[in-house]
């Protein structure tokens, strides 16, 4: 319960600072583009590089945690674009995006913040972000635009050069080069970095308030809700579950890699995959809804990850 106060508590009452100054006019729908530019583009890389140029050496349970998270997102984004196409008769990209959802958490904005909070649980989460930087965003780019000219490979190449290009995962692997070199940054680069980096937490955890302020309520009628309670519970249960399943067959028994894991896993579903959705215009109003509830979702998930995982 100590974590719950210490470490959500404060960073639920960011966001809801955001949502306040959404809802009171302060700021507009229109400022939260610049911010997650800001967060995107500057600030959360600038904490990722440090963190990961600075981590200490993971070891092989870090091997064993990546390849449980790996195998069990991509099982349930085969899950999830399976049931959307059997049970709900999807078209495949509207399928592609709905399973996108059950697969990309809201690390950026949500989970980071809090796993820098808890004393072990960064290093293990940035090894998880990593992954799903690659492989999830890759997957999905290829499941929303299976029918690009050369087909789902297509897409799927495409996929990986657009994870490879994203600022997040850059930092983390050049931070990732410099610390398995033994590179020390000059001091005024390390703190400059370190100034940029400690504004991404709150100014990403504000922006996911005004977002949530500054969007319509969702409408929802039978399909919709079908569509949110199926990739919810393979989001919020099936993935979590798996992932946790499987690290403890690997061998992860570190209890800082499994909170990270639990809470990595227990994030709702990002607005990132909202934003894919509606870049290729496929399922938006689904997605929305769904990182809608999923984040609803988060304030009692979250808690329980921080009461039995930290104490």
């Amino acid at each position: 319960m100590t974590a719950v106060l210490t470490v959500a508590a404060p960073v639920f009452a960011v966001i809801a600072a955001g949502a306040l100054a959404g809802a009171f006019g302060v700021l507009k729908a229109g400022d939260v583009p610049a911010l997650n530019r800001f967060v995107f583009n500057a600030a959360m890389p600038a904490a990722l590089f440090s963190l990961t140029a600075n981590a200490p050496d993971l070891g092989d349970e870090a091997l064993e945690l990546a390849g449980a998270y790996a195998l069990a997102v991509s099982a349930v984004i085969a899950v999830a674009y399976g049931a959307c196409r059997r049970l709900l008769r999807r078209d495949p990209e509207d399928a592609g995006a709905l399973a996108l959802a059950a697969g990309l958490g809201n690390a950026v904005f949500l989970g980071l913040p809090i796993a820098l909070g808890v004393p072990g649980w960064g290093p293990p989460f940035v090894v998880l972000m990593l992954v799903e930087g690659t492989l999830v965003i890759s997957l999905g780019a290829a499941l929303i635009a299976p029918r690009a000219d050369g087909g789902a490979l297509a897409g799927l190449r495409a996929g990986v050069g657009r994870a490879l290009r994203n600022p997040l995962v850059l930092a983390m692997i050049v931070g990732l080069v410099v610390s398995r070199l033994g590179v020390a940054p000059p001091a005024p680069a390390q703190t400059f970095v370190d100034i940029l980096g400690r504004a991404a937490g709150p100014a990403a955890l504000f922006s996911l308030g005004l977002f949530f302020a500054t969007r319509p309520a969702p409408s929802f009628d039978a399909t919709l809700s079908r569509a949110v309670a199926v990739v919810g519970l393979c989001k919020m249960a099936l993935l979590p579950g798996l992932t946790l399943s499987l690290a403890g067959a690997f061998g992860v028994v570190d209890p800082a890699y499994v909170g990270a894991a639990a809470l990595f896993t227990l994030v709702p579903s990002a607005v990132g995959a909202f934003v894919m959705a509606d870049a290729f215009g496929r399922a938006v109003a689904d997605v929305a809804a769904i990182v809608a509830v999923t984040s609803a979702l988060s304030l009692a998930t979250v808690s329980a990850v921080l009461v039995v995982f930290a104490g």
